[in-house]
């Protein structure tokens, strides 16, 4: 069997351990067919076969393309064509007129085996990500070209694994994929290594996994994921590691610090990552690891001073932080925050190290009281806004039932005054004669 050559088109959404498939291409590069009729094409027990020619059939996708002709070109063409082939093209024509209006609901209702039209049908679900009625349509395609004539077998069970993928249900999808479990299709192997890890069966992911090569970095950035899930740190941590040589980025730092035992190592990936961080989202991330290795850091360094001494915390004044601070400025209150203190431990013992971390604990409860005040003097900025917002809008709809109540007043005058007068306005034409 000829082996159809795929492009494997995965996401996988790393920080949220979560992946999805985004569509699929079966050909590197596509070629547009020429638009020119099949007159060879002559297909038996398939309805409607003998408008196909009319017709591009990508043999890399479910599709099918009318082909359409300028005013001179079809002119020219009626002519080659016989009685009963004009005949075929005008019926076509017919139905195409309903497909490009998208009356589909009449399409099927008039030509419920019109195969062309169901090609035309499915590409638009699929384009849309209606993978349920996508699947739907696929079934009566498959059940229409049954012998496999018109839609590669292998194209039709490759898009039912990717829809059912699609659609979240993996477990119609991994019985598609399996049919090619031992094709050497990597295409195919990453996607029952996808769905194992989806049902959650991490061993059976890294064990398809393996059987793809080479390996692409989606499937690397799967085969970490499942070592992960398995609590597997040493080998994820190698996977963490090849992804970064190959993608310097802020996901494959935060991978190689939480697979890695050292917290010092963790702290410098840590800091790393926040500078390439690209949102609030993920620099607030790398703070939360940050200020924790920190905190366990400044508090082992404390253990080792004579007397008891209070260690201030920074968690207990972020977390009272409103919501209009940044984390850009978080960022660097933090680090001025651990910064100071472990300055004061190398600096201060006994009294004089409880007076100055009394003195950095008042400085951040002024910073935290001072965010509050601005966020609550914002607060009542917006709402005395708002207020007046509301307030215009309430004399705006004033002023507009003044000026509906004025123009009904006039027209009730205006009819009582021609009401009060009968005689002299039905009879007004006797007196301008």
């Amino acid at each position: 069997m000829k082996k159809i050559i795929l492009s494997l088109a995965i996401a996988v959404f790393c920080v949220g351990h979560a992946y999805g498939a985004q569509g699929y291409i079966f050909t590197p590069e596509n070629t547009k067919q020429t638009a020119v009729y099949n007159q060879s094409l002559q297909l038996k027990n398939i309805p409607y076969a003998s408008y196909l020619k009319y017709y591009n059939l990508n043999p890399e996708k479910i599709d099918a393309d009318f082909i359409k002709l300028s005013g001179t070109e079809e002119s020219n063409f009626l002519k080659t064509l016989t009685k009963d082939e004009k005949e075929d093209y005008k019926y076509v024509k017919k139905v195409q007129k309903l497909i490009d209006k998208g009356d589909w609901n009449k399409v099927f209702e008039k030509y419920p085996n019109f195969l062309p039209a169901y090609l035309e049908y499915y590409d638009l679900n699929y384009q849309k990500e209606n993978y349920p009625e996508a699947i739907r349509i696929l079934t009566k395609i498959r059940k229409l070209d049954m012998q496999g004539q018109i839609i590669n077998k292998d194209l039709v069970n490759y898009s039912f694994g990717i829809l059912y993928f699609a659609s979240g249900q993996y477990t119609q999808a991994l019985n598609y994929f399996m049919m090619y479990e031992n094709s050497n299709d990597n295409f195919a192997i990453s996607y029952i290594a996808h769905c194992y890890f989806a049902l959650g069966n991490y061993s059976k992911t890294i064990e398809y996994c393996k059987k793809i090569s080479p390996l692409e970095y989606q499937d690397k950035e799967l085969l970490y994921l499942a070592y992960f899930n398995l609590q597997n740190n040493f080998e994820a941590n190698k996977l963490a590691q090849e992804l970064l040589k190959e993608n310097y980025n802020y996901e494959n730092l935060m991978r190689v610090q939480q697979t890695i035992s050292n917290n010092e190592t963790r702290l410098q990936y840590a800091y790393k990552a926040r500078t390439v961080a690209r949102d609030d989202k993920q620099i607030t991330k790398a703070n939360e690891v940050i200020g924790k290795i920190e905190q366990a850091k400044l508090e082992k360094l404390a253990s080792k001073v004579t007397g008891f001494v209070k260690i201030p915390k920074w968690e207990e004044f972020r977390k009272q932080l409103p919501v209009n601070v940044s984390a850009a400025e978080i960022s660097q209150k933090q680090d001025e925050f651990f910064k100071t203190a472990n300055l004061y431990l190398s600096k201060y013992n006994g009294q004089q190290l409880t007076n100055a971390f009394n003195s950095l604990n008042q400085d951040c409860t002024n910073y935290v009281q001072d965010k509050k005040n601005q966020y609550y003097q914002e607060e009542q900025l917006k709402a005395q806004q708002a207020l007046i917002i509301e307030q215009q809008r309430n004399n705006m709809l004033q002023q507009e039932m003044i000026r509906e109540q004025q123009i009904r007043n006039y027209l009730e005058r205006q009819h009582f005054y021609y009401m009060s007068r009968p005689y002299y306005y039905m009879h007004s034409r006797y007196i301008w004669y």
